[in-house]
């Protein structure tokens, strides 16, 4: 039962979301030197529940809406409409999941702010509609644009946030009639900088995904962006989000937004130069999309190791 459970959340695929989680608690170690781990663990867990749900969602919904009921996806992917595990007992186990995330996320909104629930309610919004709902986000041209957003730029935000005071990122006051905001770019430059190139390595993890399901996703009428644009030109995009991913990191070192010891980051270029290579040669689910996840994970271990270091030799 724990390895079907495993399969319906994809327990394997989390490290998409606890990468730049723990990029942006390192960032703010780095601009501040300590950390509450309250809040560190609040977060960590809420956000694995509802990362997990909403994976879970996905199959959910992909097995009541399935149109084409053979393939890959469906047969062997999928251990709802494979037969490994009933329906009404992955929903269950799924709205557990749900009302467990927003337990402890409330949980962190009590250490927090207000600006945590927004925010926080907006991802799990995001993050449910991304699969349920009558027009799934997974299901249109934006998949990859909300998912890279969300997971790349809000998570390592949300993970900063908690952890700096509010002062430091910038002031709002309301003066005779209008609302005046102030940002210090020099607080939360490095963290957009990172949170572009994370961005982009995720998003071209939903697009991996839906190149090699382009035939199966027309029979099951869920128009892709890889459907919309054709192989051809999403590969191309595919090549195109690495390039500007490591461009945004060497464009955060040159203007001191980034420490130059982070440099040693771009050891990760050849491995996902070789990856990319065997990807867009043959893009099959079963065969080489694991190319385009090893592609996220090698870029951002290794900013995440060299970020840690640098935040460890700052305080040392």
């Amino acid at each position: 039962m724990i390895r079907i459970f495993f399969n319906l959340v994809e327990l394997r695929t989390k490290v998409a979301s606890l990468l730049p989680f723990l990029i942006g608690t390192t960032i703010a170690y780095y601009t501040l030197g300590s950390i509450s781990f309250e809040r560190f663990f609040l977060m960590m867990f809420s956000l694995l529940c509802i990362d997990m749900a909403t994976t879970g969602l996905n199959h959910y919904y992909d097995y009541k809406r399935a149109l084409l009921k053979k393939g890959y996806h469906y047969e062997k992917h999928n251990p709802i409409s494979s037969g490994e595990l009933a329906p009404h007992v992955a929903l269950r186990i799924l709205i557990a999941l749900i009302l467990l995330g927003i337990f402890l996320g409330l949980g962190l909104v009590l250490y927090t702010d207000l600006v945590v629930l927004a925010l926080g309610s907006l991802s799990f919004a995001v993050g449910i509609s991304y699969s349920a709902g009558p027009l799934p986000l997974s299901r249109t041209i934006l998949g990859e644009l909300f998912s890279g957003f969300f997971m790349g730029v809000l998570i390592p935000f949300i993970a900063f946030y908690i952890q700096v005071p509010a002062r430091l990122l910038g002031t709002v006051n309301y003066e005779q009639g209008s609302l005046l905001m102030q940002i210090h770019l020099d607080v939360v430059a490095s963290l957009l900088f990172v949170s572009f190139s994370l961005m982009l390595f995720i998003g071209n993890i939903m697009l991996a995904n839906n190149i090699c399901d382009m035939e199966e996703d027309f029979e099951n009428k869920r128009y892709t962006l890889p459907l919309s644009i054709g192989r051809k030109n999403s590969i191309i995009l595919f090549k195109i989000n690495i390039v500007m991913a490591y461009l945004s990191l060497f464009v955060a070192l040159i203007t001191g937004n980034l420490p130059w010891f982070v440099f040693i980051s771009f050891i990760s270029m050849p491995i996902v130069y070789k990856n990319t290579r065997k990807f867009t040669l043959n893009p099959v689910k079963a065969i080489t999309f694991k190319y385009a996840v090893k592609n996220f994970l090698v870029f951002s271990s290794v900013l995440f190791t060299n970020l840690l270091m640098v935040a460890f030799m700052k305080f040392k």
